[in-house]
């Protein structure tokens, strides 16, 4: 029994352990891309010409 119930949390630590990684691997690869995205539409916005800006 004691020898079961420490597989299972061995087992139960490492399934968190890669869960957490595999997590934070991929939340900076969508926080990179939503950045560089960002980025590019910042870019775009201050092209665009405002009515203030146009000379009649």
């Amino acid at each position: 029994m004691k020898n079961s119930l420490s597989t299972f949390l061995g087992l139960a630590a490492t399934a968190l352990i890669i869960s957490i990684l595999v997590f934070g691997v991929g939340f900076q690869m969508l926080d990179k891309e939503a950045g560089e995205y960002e980025e590019q539409i910042d870019a775009v916005t201050t092209d665009v010409p405002t009515t203030s800006s146009v000379t009649p």
